[in-house]
């Protein structure tokens, strides 16, 4: 039997499950076990069948048992581990993916958790003597960097006892190295995003309700929510889970860090948008100026007053004029909001053959690394460099000295001597910055370790093989168990805002919407729904929301500009032009504002009442041919041939279009002048065949209310095309 077939009997037995239909579950398990020969799990399956029976028996007997569903509870549960344990036998056999091929080679391996933590120590505590008596370490720490792939592997692909989950618990909260014990709960959260595994979750339960390590506790905690959201399905159902998570709703300090680690995983999901925002707009439109950037540099190196570059006015004004001043600036306010903008550097600097291990993107950061050049120039003072930086993750960090030891010697030494400059400016600042934070280590810890997961999902060349916890919203009203705690008011806000701000409009509405009853008095609450579904296509909506904001007392400018446009988008013209006459009257000389009025009028048939508008813009803006455009058309519907000539021959003398000869024709049929009209009907044709056969045909009924007949109007496409006729 292939893995599609299997998978298929496996997602019927499911289905069972959901359905409480454990007799039918049973029987199938029971068949899908002899069709493949796998019986490791037939005792356990028969224990489970016999305390049904014996529940069923009991229940028959109309006995009372307030264990029941409890005990129904945790057949299903177990029946769900053992699906979960037949898909990875079956796969273990099967399946070239990495992490079953891993999990083969750490059968064949049959090391302990115990026994390999004794040898790391070690190996560590050798290492430490060979360096205090200055001799060459390299091959012990070759030596401990297989033993942790290989502790990484054997925690990332084995799913544990109970007993091996005690073992594992108790020494993470015992090992005097907390950079192995974080490092092990970086396998453990891995595990669990690929496999769930309840003894492995209740290894971090443990270590976060028992750590005194702010460091230990944020990866932990990070782990968990991560897994809640990953499996809430299932363990929603776990009524031991639920007993103990529960008692989390009393602290207040587990409700502030679980309220930090949820911002920075929604902040997570938007570092892709940030990343193809400054690869696809910022760094090209900076690679068009180039020319010009090299132009000021040598200005600037020829003229010893001139100012610097940094400070040129003139290369200001070159960023505000391509636009790319405004996106720098918003990089700029959002770095200072916590977003992961080193990702754009760095996911370029992920191809070196140290990431082709699993374990090599969580694996603590440490100069003395076997895979880095420890003899290059300058290596300390980029060790120090990255050592304060608090928020670069360990990926990062492995990828600067790689990215580094590459370099030309020259080139190298010229940017380590910049880094010593400043050096001392950049301690001090980040002395201050670490002062002013309450729970720092807390905070840059899960900050670190949701990077060094996102890059890891995002960026390892086989991440095909991975479900990445980062290509959805994390929807953290639904986490089991920690919902309500999540829920106040203030959370909501926060979160909300932020969607809000980054553009993700159906989250933010889902958020919002959950705010009406104590926000729904507030005019701005309403122009926010209103603005969201004016963003998604959702106009009614939009203008419903729009309109209990203005019920509300709000008359601000934008929220009547963004009235008559949700109006125009449902074909409300009339309603339309009632606004921006509102719009007018707090903006009278707002070109943009007479121009849409006029438009809106154009569209209801109320041609006098838009040539008011267009004539006005006319006046404070006499050269626009848009202008002009809107005029000489409106006249034309509005009778006023006189008129509506004289704005088509300006457009005529300026750089007219497809459109404009259409048009021109149009007039010239209407007046009677057929020749005039079938010589500006060519221009519109030779320039653009197909546009103005559409065009000409979407004006029929515009032309014969104007009085042109229907013989006339058939024979105009003839007498355009009458030199395609052969002799």
């Amino acid at each position: 039997m292939n893995i599609k077939d299997f998978q298929k009997k496996i997602d019927i037995i499911e289905s069972k499950l959901d359905k409480s239909q454990l007799t039918d579950a049973f029987r199938l398990i029971s068949v899908l076990m002899d069709e493949t020969g796998i019986m490791t799990f037939k005792e356990k399956v028969n224990q489970l069948k016999l305390t049904y029976r014996y529940m069923l028996h009991y229940f028959a007997e109309g006995m009372a048992d307030d264990s029941r569903e409890t005990m129904f509870r945790d057949i299903v549960n177990s029946l769900r581990d053992i699906m979960q344990s037949l898909i990875i036998e079956k796969k273990l056999a099967d399946s070239p993916d990495l992490f079953y091929s891993t999990s083969r080679i750490c059968r064949h391996r049959n090391i302990s958790f115990a026994n390999h933590i004794d040898k790391i120590d070690d190996v560590s505590s050798n290492i430490a003597l060979g360096e205090a008596a200055e001799v060459d370490t390299r091959e012990l720490r070759a030596e401990k960097d297989n033993m942790m792939r290989e502790l990484f592997d054997l925690l990332w692909t084995s799913l544990i006892n109970k007993e091996t989950a005690i073992e594992i618990r108790n020494r993470v909260l015992s090992l005097k190295d907390e950079t192995l014990a974080a490092y092990i709960i970086a396998a453990l959260t891995l595990s669990l995003l690929t496999v769930y595994d309840k003894n492995k979750l209740n290894i971090l339960l443990d270590v976060y309700e028992n750590s005194e390590s702010d460091i230990l506790s944020a990866r932990s905690l990070v782990g968990i929510v991560l897994t809640l959201d990953k499996y809430k399905d299932r363990i929603e159902k776990d009524q031991s889970l639920k007993a103990r998570m529960e008692l989390w709703n009393d602290s207040i300090l587990t409700y502030s860090r679980l309220r930090m680690v949820i911002k920075e995983l929604i902040k997570a999901r938007d570092t892709d948008r940030l990343t193809a925002k400054m690869r696809d707009e910022v760094i090209p439109e900076l690679m068009k100026l180039k020319p010009d950037i090299i132009k000021k540099m040598r200005e600037s190196s020829l003229d010893p007053d001139r100012m610097t570059l940094e400070n040129n006015p003139e290369w200001e004004e070159m960023l505000e004029k391509n636009g790319v001043a405004d996106k720098l600036r918003e990089f700029t306010e959002m770095q200072m909001e916590g977003a992961d903008l080193m990702m754009v550097s760095f996911s370029n600097l992920k191809g070196f053959p140290f990431f082709r291990n699993v374990n090599s993107w969580f694996l603590p950061f440490s100069a003395d690394h076997p895979a880095l050049n420890t003899e290059i120039s300058g290596i300390k003072s980029l060790e120090t460099m990255v050592e304060m930086n608090k928020l670069m993750c360990d990926s990062d960090k492995y990828s600067l000295f790689l990215a580094f030891a590459t370099l030309p010697e020259q080139q190298r030494n010229m940017m380590f001597g910049q880094f010593e400059a400043q050096m001392s400016q950049m301690m001090e600042d980040v002395k201050d910055k670490m002062a002013k934070e309450s729970h720092s280590e807390f905070n840059s810890e899960a900050v670190v370790f949701i990077r060094d997961l996102y890059r890891f999902f995002k960026l390892f060349n086989k991440k095909n093989e991975f479900k990445d916890p980062f290509d959805h919203p994390l929807n953290f009203m639904a986490l089991p168990y920690l919902n309500s705690m999540l829920k106040d008011e203030e959370m909501l806000t926060i979160v909300g805002e932020f969607y809000f701000k980054r553009g993700y409009y159906p989250e933010a509405l889902a958020i919002l919407s959950l705010l009406e009853k104590s926000q729904g008095l507030h005019p701005e609450y309403w122009e926010k729904i209103g603005f969201i579904n004016q963003q998604t296509g959702n106009y009614q909506e939009a203008l419903m929301a729009y309109q209990k904001s203005e019920l509300l007392g709000n008359s601000g400018l934008w929220l009547i500009r963004n009235m008559a446009h949700v109006n125009t988008k449902i074909g409300n013209y009339r309603g339309a032009a009632g606004y921006y006459d509102m719009a007018l009257e707090k903006e009278p000389e707002n070109i943009t504002f007479l121009m849409n009025a006029g438009y809106c009028l154009t569209q209801s048939g109320d041609y006098p009442g838009a040539v008011k508008y267009y004539y006005h813009a006319n006046y404070l803006s006499p050269d626009s041919v848009k202008i002009w455009r809107a005029i000489a058309w409106a006249e034309l519907m509005n009778g006023n041939l006189e008129k509506s000539e004289k704005f088509y021959d300006k457009i005529l003398n300026s750089e007219p279009t497809v459109t404009d000869y259409l048009n021109v024709g149009h007039l010239k049929l209407v007046e009677g002048k057929v020749k005039e009209a079938i010589n500006s009907y060519k221009k519109a044709y030779n320039d653009n065949e197909k546009e103005f056969l559409s065009a000409y045909s979407a004006d029929e009924e515009v032309l014969k209310k104007m009085g042109v007949d229907d013989f006339t109007y058939r024979l105009v496409t003839d007498a355009i095309k009458i030199n395609d006729l052969n002799d």
